[in-house]
This record gives C-alpha cells, sequence and structure tokens, in this order.
C-alpha cells in the first residue's frame, strides 16, 4: 500500500520535536485529557443536584464519555498511524475546549450528553492511541518502554492533581465555572502536544484492521478479558467519593480517593517503564488485572472505612498503571509498533464496552439498591477478566505470545 512522503521524522536530531520534547508534550495533554475526564466523580453530584435528576442518569454520561472515547481511539489511532499525529491531536484540543464550555453552558441533562459525553470523550479518543503511536514511532526499541512509561505517567499524574483541583475550584466557582476555566486549561496543554506530533509519514505496509483482528485467537481472549474488566476498572473513578461521602468520610478525603489511586500508579507506570523488556508484559498484565480485583474486593468490605479504602485506592493504582503500561508492549509484540496506535484503538473499544455496562448500571444498582450489590457485581465481572487472561495467548498457527 502506497503512503504519503514523509516530510517529518520526530527523532531526527534537526527536528525539533525531538523524542522527549514530543514525550513531555504528550506527558501534558494525558495529564489533562484523563485528569478531566476522571474528575467526573467530583463533578457529578453538583451537576445531578443542579439538573434536578439522581445518581443513575448522571452516572450514565460518564460511561458515555468513556465509550465516545474509545470509539474515538479506534478511529484516531488508525489515523495517526496513516496520516499523522499533528492535525489529529490539534482536533482534540478544539473538541475538549468547546465540549466543556457547552457542558458549562448546559441546563438540560441531553445538553451534557451531546457536550461532555461526546465532545469531551472523542477529544480523549483522538489523543491517547495517536500519541501512543506517536512514541512508539519516535524511540528505539530499547528506549521504548521508559518513554512509554512516562508517557502514561501523564494519564496518573492528572488523575491525582485534577479531581483534588476541581474539588477546590468548584467549592469556590461552581461546577460551571470549573469547567470552564479547565476548558482554557485544556486548549493550551493539548494545543502543544499538536505542535509535537508528526505532520505526514508514511503509512506502514500492511494497515492490520478489524477483519485481521477478528481471526486472531489471542487478540480475542485479550479483548475479551477487557471488556469484561472495564465495569470493574470504572467503578471506583465514577462512584468513590459519592460512596466513601454516604459512608461519613470527610468530602476532602473523599474526593482525594481517586487522586490517591492516580498517584500511586504514576510511581508504578514509572517503575514499569524501567523494568523494560525484562519481564514479560503479558505477565504484567495478569498481575495489573489481579490487582484491580482486589481493589475492588477491598472496597466492598470496607464498610467506609477510610484506611481500607485508601488501600483499595492504592491497589487500583497500581493494577490500572501495570496494565495500561504493559498493553503497548503485548501489542506491539503481536503486530508491529508501525500499526500500534490502530491496534490498540481497536483494543481500547472492549474496555469502553465494559465502561457502559459499568458506571450506567451500576447508578440504577445504586439508586435501587446501594452502593454493596453495585460493588459485588463489579468484582464478579473483573474475577471473570481474571480467568480469561489466565488461558493461553497465542495463535495456533504461531504458537506465539
Amino acid at each position: 500500500m502506497s503512503g504519503t512522503f514523509n516530510l517529518t521524522q520526530p527523532g531526527d536530531p534537526e527536528d525539533p520535536g525531538a523524542p522527549w520534547s514530543i514525550a513531555a508534550a504528550a506527558f501534558a495533554a494525558n495529564f489533562v485529557t484523563f485528569g478531566i475526564l476522571f474528575s467526573f466523580g467530583v463533578f457529578l453530584t453538583p451537576i445531578a443536584d443542579d439538573l434536578g435528576t439522581t445518581t443513575g442518569p448522571v452516572a450514565a454520561l460518564f460511561s458515555t464519555a468513556v465509550c465516545t472515547y474509545y470509539a474515538g481511539g479506534a478511529i484516531g489511532g488508525r489515523i495517526g498511524d496513516r496520516y499523522g499525529a499533528r492535525l489529529l491531536i490539534a482536533a482534540a484540543a478544539l473538541a475538549m475546549s468547546v465540549g466543556l464550555l457547552l457542558t458549562a453552558a448546559s441546563d438540560a441533562l441531553w445538553q451534557t450528553y451531546a457536550a461532555f459525553g461526546v465532545l469531551v470523550g472523542m477529544a480523549t479518543g483522538f489523543c491517547y492511541p495517536s500519541m501512543i503511536g506517536l512514541i512508539g514511532r519516535s524511540f528505539s526499541e530499547r528506549r521504548r518502554p521508559a518513554a512509554m512509561g512516562f508517557l502514561l505517567a501523564g494519564v496518573g499524574a492528572g488523575t491525582l492533581v485534577m479531581p483534588l483541583a476541581s474539588h477546590v475550584l468548584i467549592s469556590t466557582l461552581g461546577w460551571r465555572q470549573t469547567y470552564a476555566v479547565l476548558a482554557g486549561v485544556a486548549f493550551v496543554a493539548i494545543g502543544w502536544a499538536a505542535t509535537r506530533g508528526d505532520r505526514v509519514r508514511t503509512a506502514p505496509a500492511r494497515l492490520i484492521g478489524v477483519a485481521v483482528l477478528a481471526r486472531s485467537r489471542r487478540f480475542l481472549l485479550f479483548f475479551a478479558a477487557v471488556v469484561a474488566i472495564g465495569p470493574g476498572f470504572y467503578a471506583p473513578v465514577a462512584f468513590y467519593n459519592d460512596y466513601a461521602v454516604e459512608r461519613g468520610v470527610a468530602p476532602a478525603l473523599a474526593a482525594a480517593l481517586i487522586g490517591i489511586s492516580g498517584a500511586t500508579s504514576v510511581a508504578a507506570r514509572l517503575a514499569c517503564g524501567a523494568l523494560g523488556h525484562r519481564v514479560d508484559p503479558m505477565w504484567l498484565c495478569r498481575a495489573a488485572f489481579a490487582a484491580m480485583t482486589a481493589a475492588l474486593a477491598i472496597w466492598w468490605i470496607s464498610g467506609g472505612n477510610p484506611a481500607v479504602l485508601i488501600v483499595s485506592a492504592i491497589a487500583h493504582g497500581v493494577g490500572w498503571a501495570v496494565w495500561v503500561t504493559a498493553t503497548p508492549s503485548v501489542l506491539a509484540g503481536w503486530y508491529g509498533v508501525e500499526n500500534l496506535g490502530g491496534v490498540i484503538g481497536i483494543y481500547y473499544t472492549g474496555l469502553g464496552v465494559g465502561a457502559l455496562a459499568g458506571p450506567a448500571v451500576c447508578g440504577f444498582i445504586i439508586d435501587a439498591a446501594g452502593f454493596g450489590p453495585a460493588i459485588g457485581l463489579v468484582t464478579l465481572t473483573s474475577l471473570i477478566a481474571l480467568g480469561l487472561l489466565a488461558l493461553p495467548m497465542h495463535d495456533p498457527a504461531t504458537r506465539s505470545g
């Protein structure tokens, strides 16, 4: 397949977008996009109260944003592999800022679905897989794990800082003005990442699409496992805050729980990156799923005890970090770095399916029966995910993986 002529190689010494400059800009974009997305639990009750509704319908707004994020990632990752990341990330900067401004101006729940659920989710999806592909292309195989760990640490750092900052801003300005402030922050940070992206690049010789992946046993097992882990992965992000407040935990600590998860994940991502090729990335994925399942079980039995909730948040952060850091190495080993953005975008649509079934369903269960049954359900689905990932990961023709 012929591709466009490669005008810029980000890793060239004469290129102003040197590899670590690209990684720093990608870190900043991840910090802002995921920090905003994963701060949603702090906004949940203020939005519900302002718009005169309950937890269930507003929690489904978060699920919508996450699903849109993964749909956008499947499209965006492939576009980034084929044409380069610059214009795609610039579009994400515009979509994120406009989406947040429209959310701040909304006076009906359906408007927040269109603004936050679609635009903010799509912006995150355009950024994340395309930046993973960009980092994969910009670094040598030896340095790639460390660079990937640094890039992904931006997600954890944003998840640490943004919920706490949002809590302070909401207390001072209200949730609408807070989203307006974050719109400006997002435009600057993601816009910087757009200036570091590759402009035009040669397409890989063979673009791997859905049809090829659908015939791969190892990919289907990996995909099924991520669908099953999705509800349990996102339930803490959406509900740690409200669960803790309902159990009498101080609001500041309740808001900090997902931040603690994010802080833990920063250290774990950097440690994973430093390990490089010393540890089998599939083994790391299995260990990560076990940690996330343990986090849910601890949450389930916590009874609202702050110390136990902190342990749950730490376990969630470790599992989250190890999994997302190891996954690009697994998929690059199977399908090649030139296809990494597109393949990981398709893979993460499975997490979007799980996210739709997680916060949305849990929100209605919580309204009807409380937090206990909801947490129990996502603990069960995470155990199923762990069982799927324990199966041999190979295709019969290659016996690899």
